[in-house]
């Protein structure tokens, strides 16, 4: 029996704070040295997705076990078992962040949302424990 994989992610989180106050100190900066205002509010909309985690802490979770592969997050809900998991897929991509696509036994193929994502690394060793079987590809665009 292999150890079970709990993943869970709010979106209030030490980054997310972090990244607001970085905004709002380079917002205010910008304003104290006389930038146009339709300027500032040009560049203070990349704040509003940071801004909307804090205010309504949106909360994904994963679960991997022997039996169930289940997430949840805001948008998507999905549940299945593990036999029919056939193989999964982790892209690298250029930003440097990674994809994980699942194969399931009828051909289809399910992408897992990002904010419900694991380690990579973590997913990955999960997954081979329980005969899964893994494809890594690096850098690719699509």
């Amino acid at each position: 029996m292999v150890e079970p994989l709990t993943y869970r992610n709010q979106g209030r989180n030490p980054r997310t704070f972090g990244a607001l106050a970085i905004a709002g100190g380079l917002i205010l900066f910008l304003y104290s040295i006389g930038t146009m205002y339709w300027l500032i509010v040009l560049l203070s909309l990349f704040a509003i997705p940071a801004l909307f985690d804090v205010l309504l802490n949106p909360v994904a979770t994963f679960e991997l076990n022997d039996t169930i592969l289940r997430w949840k997050s805001p948008t998507q809900t999905a549940e299945m078992r593990v036999d029919q998991i056939r193989a999964a897929r982790f892209d690298t991509r250029l930003d440097v962040s990674v994809r994980a696509t699942l194969t399931l036994a009828d051909g289809s193929k399910l992408r897992v949302p990002q904010d419900v994502l694991p380690s990579h690394k973590t997913l990955e060793e999960a997954l081979k424990a329980r005969g899964i079987k893994v494809e890594r590809h690096h850098f690719r665009v699509i």
